[in-house]
């Protein structure tokens, strides 16, 4: 059997500099999570709006906006697939006759590696203490 121990200190103190800096904690983390979100969503609009042909896909692009739930903070990016824009599957994959324009997929992919970099600085911004 293999045995370690964890030991976690400092959570007091980073909750006294948190709460020191003023801020209400769960709404400065729904704004970092959903300026974090931005960028995929202008990508998911661009794509959409090059594949414009009845504006159904463009009208399904998700809003960026933040849902906090119990000790959750989520914000969706994405297509709605409500109305025409379930549509927007036949742009991202393609179907016969009609080769695939991922613009989706590669709008999370693209941003992946930024969405922690724009929650830290937001949480930075408003006085959150990042260590």
């Amino acid at each position: 059997m293999i045995k370690g121990t964890f030991k976690l200190t400092g959570l007091d103190e980073y909750l006294e500099r948190v709460q020191q800096a003023g801020n209400d904690i769960v709404a400065v983390a729904a704004e970092a999570v959903e300026e974090s979100v931005k960028p995929v969503h202008a990508e998911i609009k661009a794509w959409a709006q090059k594949h414009k042909d009845t504006g159904a896909v463009l009208g399904g692009v998700i809003e960026p906006i933040a849902k906090i739930e119990g000790n959750y903070i989520t914000a969706e990016a994405g297509i709605s697939g409500t109305g025409g824009s379930w549509e927007a599957v036949f742009v991202e994959y393609g179907k016969p006759g009609q080769s695939a324009d991922p613009g989706i997929r590669p709008a999370f992919e693209k941003a992946k590696t930024n969405v922690p970099k724009i929650q830290k600085e937001v949480l930075k911004k408003r006085g959150v203490p990042i260590v």
